[in-house]
């Protein structure tokens, strides 16, 4: 047996890093993201590794900006129960940002709040202003005249002209400006809904360790880790080996998975009906392939939906079931079941994949259909 040395377990650290970061890539849609925050892996390189994604997501928290190279979602996916555990409250909120004023051509009595560091951060007051519906904001923007670091407040419309409603506000914001009332100036009901809702982005979070930190969790790791995002979203990892590079969101090298490559196209075996079963909240299904055979995939109809079934669109439900595919006792999980529409058929992401379990969510019952492929002598897929 060759001796381990770091750098090989360096090598190793790498290739589980991005495992850590997939929980959020597959239930993106869900917006669990879970492993990083509360994941308690029992082995060394595994605890390094997340330690490593942990280092990341601070460093993301604390210049949510910074992941401009494309992956800001999943990041955000991963990256955001852990990072509320070290502060809530600063991940991104939706909401809509005033009630009314949105009927076209109407006047509205428009009144808000702005903040200035230079009266202490208290809220001060501006308007009522008449504006002319559609209402869709309010924004600075400096004095006609100039005027260094000073901003006038206008409220915008989208079916007249905006309007300044505070001239020479303010110095150095410290709050934003709000609209705080819209009324009618008839009197009468304003029927025309509400603005659309907006997203208030990721607010920054101070890393308390940094990105270099000395990580010793137990007497069998005792380390110094130094981890450095780079500008295209992978980072460099050093545990005093030197660095090497890792990309913690790879691009799929299994295309999709599922067989041998060795079958015609579309081959995905013989259904076994015999061996189809049912699962719901209190039983799993479960089944592998017989003597000769490997797993071709699983196709779940959906029996029965509990009425706080939660829907992306009509028909495919969030979060309805577990599924799991492998060998025998030792089964990876599948985040299809996250995103599921009755009848759907899954693949198995690896070759050779022989044994299978489903585990529906708490109200769902799921009928279960393995298919199943049997290879010749040589290995290859009967035509």
């Amino acid at each position: 047996m060759a001796d381990i040395t770091p750098g090989s377990l360096l090598d190793k650290v790498i290739k589980e890093v991005p495992n850590f970061f997939k929980d959020g890539i597959d239930q993106l849609v869900t917006g669990e993201g879970e492993y990083i925050r509360a994941g308690e892996p029992a082995g060394q390189i595994a605890k390094i590794g997340q330690a490593v994604a942990r280092s990341y997501c601070r460093q993301y928290g604390a210049d949510p900006s910074a992941a401009r190279f494309g992956n800001a979602a999943r990041i955000e996916n991963s990256c955001r129960p852990y990072l509320d555990d070290l502060d809530p409250g600063e991940g991104p909120a939706i909401s809509v940002p005033f009630s009314g004023g949105q009927c076209s051509g109407t006047v509205y009595r428009v009144s808000g709040t702005y903040r200035d560091e230079g009266t202490g951060g208290n809220p001060s007051s501006w308007g009522p202003n008449n504006v002319t519906g559609p209402v869709t904001g309010v924004v600075n923007r400096p004095p006609t005249g100039g005027g260094a670091g000073r901003r006038d407040i206008w409220v915008t419309s989208s079916g007249g002209s905006d309007v300044r409603v505070f001239t020479d506000a303010f110095k150095s914001q410290a709050g934003p400006n709000v609209i705080t009332t819209i009324t009618l100036l008839s009197g009468g009901p304003d029927t025309c809904g509400n603005p659309p809702p907006v997203v208030t982005q990721p607010r920054p979070i101070a890393d308390p360790t940094g990105p270099s930190f000395r990580f010793n969790p137990s007497g069998d790791v005792n380390i110094d880790i130094d981890v450095d995002v780079l500008p295209d979203g992978t980072i460099n990892v050093d545990i005093g080996t030197g660095p090497i590079n890792v990309d913690p969101f790879p691009p799929d090298s299994d295309g999709g998975g599922g067989g041998d490559g060795d079958g015609p196209p579309g081959d995905v075996g013989e259904a076994d009906e015999d061996g189809a079963e049912d699962a719901d909240e209190d039983g799993n299904a479960s089944g592998c392939a017989g003597e000769n055979q490997v797993l071709g995939g699983l196709k779940v109809d959906i029996t029965g939906i509990p009425d706080s079934a939660r829907q992306y669109a009509p028909g495919i439900y969030r979060g309805a079931g577990y599924i799991y595919m492998g060998a025998e006792g030792k089964l990876d999980q599948d985040f299809g079941g996250s995103m599921m529409r009755d009848g759907q058929f899954y693949l198995p992401e690896k070759n050779n994949l022989t044994c299978w379990e489903v585990q529906a969510n708490l109200g769902y019952r799921l009928r279960v259909t393995p298919h199943y492929r049997t290879l010749e002598e040589d290995g290859s897929t009967t035509p």
